[in-house]
């Protein structure tokens, strides 16, 4: 899958193109780095809310001004963007006076 032109965050709409041409909507959970690798985390449920939103995981490019995804093919990887995917969201979703 790939996707077209500017950086995102979280919240912005974007638009991937899959191999058959096809092209789907989704929206920005997250953008976040784990093992000095980016990721970004979608969703094609646009008006769902965050928590329950089906989330899906890409590897996170971004080259001279473009940005694109590849999928995470290893059962490894796919575990380590998962496990800080769901760190990076206990962080903000966290009451600020539960923090330590």
């Amino acid at each position: 899958m790939e996707k077209t032109s500017q950086a995102h965050e979280a919240g912005s709409i974007i638009t991937l193109t899959a191999p058959d041409g096809g092209d789907s909507d989704y929206r920005v959970i997250a953008i976040y780095e784990a093992a000095g690798q980016r990721y970004i985390a979608l969703t094609p449920d646009l008006d769902t809310p965050e928590l329950e939103a089906n989330i899906y995981l890409f590897r996170y490019l971004e080259e001279a001004g473009q940005c694109s995804v590849e999928e995470i093919v290893e059962d490894e990887e796919f575990a380590l963007a998962a496990d800080a995917l769901q760190q990076n969201q206990q962080a903000r979703f966290l009451e600020p006076e539960c923090r330590e």
